[in-house]
């Protein structure tokens, strides 16, 4: 019985800039008219902030949004850039609310004075960044593409590039996450797509961490070709500009995850080394390399190497208790160990480790549960089937098919193991034709490209 490939349980490890420096640099209050109090008064907020003074920070903004209103007219963008910075710490504090009010009138502010500015499309992207932050996806969608046309007008320098970078990412990835896949793509390959010259300014970190969300955005519609070429491309971003460390594991992660799919074990293999060499070097405690060595252990095991698989089974249930606990990644160490029990024919052993790897799994309401649950359910009816246990094989097979289908859709390679092992079942119990699952089996190789 094949097993099922785990979804990542890890997010994208890299973040953007911080909100504070991308205003220090490119919202900076305008020069025309200033006063050296008002500046005082923001240079301090500015300070207390980065400090994590959030409170006599908010004190200090509004005093500077006070003097600011006072001078009126002429001095709109002051009291843009106070509001700006009061909604950041407004953010930093929790009150989103608050924050976003603040931000909306910074913007309103912005466009009146400045209209096509560096400070518009900035605020236009904190705001977005507050308003995904309060679950309104919508609504930051809006302030995130109002940033980005701002920014595309702007003469391409460092400051209008980082802002479309920025803006190009955030609208691929909260579009990806609403399921619109298309407009995410269009959004993230722009930003892929950038001229050379324009990247050596560019953040790498930002660059890749768009190619991988454009590559897991076609993975999900099974457009496994491209998604192995954004793959590729972040790879080169990453040889080319000499980093080799942080932001190159979730690549090789991802390359791993993409060649399971198309049943390349070996590959994904390759893959999942190189990326314990590089966690290894840096960051040898992580709990992605536990992840990491459960993968190998399981590629060991299928190639019955029984003591290797056990060694890495061990050095990953080290690191992952190191961590808070883990539900999950108890569930997925339970099930590699059941597995490796199974095949070294260990049923007792299988069956208990595989009994208490399901009841973790569904503590959890997730799409990776469901895929491992999934798997559980295929590996305790698996062992029932040798034993020509049928009738009690057949609902667990059943439940693990619907589980998958849950968590995946119906289009996935993942599916076929499933739906073989249905199939043998239905030539087991002596039943005509072929079955339901056969035909279903046969149907998927062929969109999948792998025969009939």
């Amino acid at each position: 019985m094949s097993r099922p490939t785990r979804l990542p349980s890890w997010t994208v490890l890299v973040s953007l800039v911080p909100l504070a420096l991308l205003i220090s640099v490119a919202a900076s209050p305008p020069l025309l008219a200033q006063t050296a109090q008002w500046q005082g008064l923001y240079d301090k907020a500015l300070r207390q902030q980065n400090e994590q003074a959030y409170e006599p920070a908010e004190q200090t903004a509004r005093q500077a949004l006070e003097l600011a209103e006072q001078q009126r007219q002429g001095q709109r963008p002051y009291m843009a850039s106070s509001l700006n910075l009061l909604g950041l710490i407004q953010q930093a504090r929790g009150h989103k609310a608050e924050a976003e009010q603040s931000l909306l009138k910074a913007l309103e502010l912005n466009q009146i004075s400045l209209g096509t500015h560096a400070n518009t499309a900035s605020v236009a992207w904190n705001l977005g960044n507050v308003q995904k932050a309060m679950q309104q996806p919508r609504k930051a969608v809006q302030s995130y593409r109002r940033a980005l046309e701002v920014a595309q007008a702007l003469p391409a320098d460092i400051v209008s590039l980082a802002l479309r970078e920025k803006a190009l990412q955030a609208l691929g990835d909260l579009l990806a996450s609403l399921d619109e896949h298309d407009q995410a793509q269009a959004y993230l390959q722009q930003l892929s797509a950038l001229p050379v010259d324009a990247a050596a300014q560019a953040d790498v970190a930002t660059r890749v961490q768009a190619l991988l969300a454009l590559a897991h955005s076609q993975e999900q519609q099974g457009r496994l070709q491209p998604a192995q070429q954004a793959l590729d491309q972040a790879m080169a971003l990453l040889q080319r500009a000499g980093d080799g460390s942080r932001s190159l594991v979730p690549v090789l992660l991802a390359r791993a995850r993409l060649h399971h799919r198309e049943g390349d074990d070996a590959q994904a293999a390759a893959q999942y080394e190189r990326a314990r060499e590089v966690l290894m070097q840096q960051d040898p405690q992580a709990l992605v390399l536990a992840q990491v060595l459960n993968e190998l252990g399981l590629w060991r095991a299928q190639n019955k190497d029984y003591a290797q698989a056990h060694a890495l089974f061990e050095q990953a249930q080290a690191i992952a208790d190191r961590h808070a606990p883990d539900v999950l990644w108890q569930a997925h160490l339970l099930a590699s160990r059941a597995r490796m029990a199974e095949a070294l024919r260990h049923e007792e052993q299988a069956q208990t480790l595989y009994a208490q790897s399901l009841e973790l799994y569904r503590q959890q309401e997730n799409p990776e549960a469901r895929v491992g649950e999934a798997g559980v359910l295929n590996g305790l009816a698996g062992l029932a089937y040798r034993k020509r246990r049928f009738q009690e094989a057949q609902p667990m097979f059943i439940e693990a098919l619907g589980l998958m289908e849950q968590a995946l859709g119906g289009s996935d390679a993942r599916l076929l193991p499933l739906l073989d092992n249905l199939a043998a079942l239905h030539r087991s119990l002596g039943r005509p034709g072929e079955s339901e699952h056969a035909r279903r089996a046969a149907a998927l190789r062929r969109e999948l490209g792998q025969g009939g």
